[in-house]
C-alpha cells in the first residue's frame, strides 16, 4: 500500500484533483486522478473510469461527480493499491474526453478590441452587437487535441495586392484561453438556465485557440473564422472539475 505525500506548495493537492486519461507500459488508457507528482488509478473507486475517456462518468450527472469527488479525497487521504499509483512522469497522457461540439467564443473586450484594430484598422474595433449577445463560432471538434501534439502550419488563401496568394501562413498565433467542459447534454430546442450551470458544466482546460491570421483576415467577413481557425485547438490533458473551484466562485 502506499501513502502519497503532498508538499505544502503543490499546485495538485487536496483542493484540486484534476481528471485525466493516462495509460502505462504496462496498463491500457484509462481515467485518473493528478495528485502531487503522482496519478491515480481510479478504476480502484469504479468501473466506470476504466475507459480512456471520461465521457461515461461525465454522462452520470452532477450528483455523482460531487460523490466520487468525496470518494477520491477518502482514498487519497489513507493507503492505496501499490498499483494503482504511478509516478507522473512514468505515464503517457491521451485526450480526457471525445469531443460532440466545440464553440469559441469572443469574451474578452480587450482581445476583440484588439483583433477589430488589426482586421479593421481605422473603423470601431468592436461591433454594435459586441456588448449585447455571446459572439462566438463553432469550431471544428475533430481538430481539438491534447496539448502535446505536433500542430502542421496550416496553408490557405491570403489577402494579395490585386488577388489572392495562396500559402503556408505566414501569421500563426497563438491565444491562452480556459475552456469549459459540458458534461451533460440539454435537450434539443431547450434553453440551460444560468444557475444550472453546475449541474451542466464538469469541469474546464487551459486552451490554445490556434490561429493563422493572415487566412482569418481574408475569409471571416461574412460568416466568421473557417480555416484560419479549424486547423487544431489544443487542450490540457488535465481538467479540473468545477467542483474545485467552489470556494473561488463570487
Amino acid at each position: 500500500m502506499t501513502r502519497i505525500e503532498i508538499p505544502g506548495d503543490s499546485l495538485f493537492g487536496y483542493d484540486n484533483l484534476p481528471y485525466g486519461v493516462f495509460s502505462t507500459a504496462r496498463t491500457s488508457p484509462r481515467v485518473g486522478v493528478r495528485v502531487a507528482d503522482t496519478v491515480v488509478d481510479l478504476t480502484v473507486v469504479d468501473t466506470v473510469f476504466a475507459t480512456a475517456s471520461l465521457n461515461p462518468f461525465m454522462a452520470q450527472g452532477h450528483a455523482r461527480w460531487v460523490e466520487v469527488r468525496e470518494q477520491i479525497l477518502d482514498l487519497i487521504a489513507g493507503e492505496i493499491p501499490d498499483a494503482a499509483v504511478h509516478p507522473v512522469d512514468e505515464v503517457t497522457m491521451h485526450m480526457p474526453f471525445e469531443v460532440a461540439d466545440y464553440v469559441d467564443f469572443y469574451a474578452s473586450e480587450h482581445h476583440a478590441s484588439n483583433l477589430g484594430r488589426l482586421f479593421r484598422p481605422g473603423s470601431e474595433p468592436l461591433m454594435p452587437n459586441w456588448k449585447h449577445l455571446p459572439v462566438g463560432y463553432h469550431g471544428r471538434a475533430g481538430t481539438v487535441v491534447p496539448s502535446g501534439t505536433d500542430i502542421v502550419r496550416p496553408t490557405g488563401q491570403r489577402k494579395g495586392e490585386d488577388v489572392p496568394t495562396f500559402g503556408e501562413s505566414r501569421r500563426l498565433d497563438i491565444e491562452a484561453e480556459v475552456g469549459f467542459v459540458v458534461g451533460t447534454p440539454s435537450p434539443l430546442g431547450t434553453s440551460v438556465g444560468v444557475d444550472d450551470f453546475d449541474e451542466r458544466v464538469f469541469g474546464l482546460v487551459l486552451l490554445n485557440d490556434w490561429s493563422a491570421r493572415d487566412i482569418q483576415a481574408w475569409e471571416y467577413v461574412p460568416l466568421g473564422p473557417f480555416l484560419g481557425k479549424s486547423f487544431a485547438t489544443s487542450i490540457s490533458p488535465w481538467v479540473v472539475p468545477l467542483l474545485a473551484l467552489e470556494a473561488a466562485r463570487v
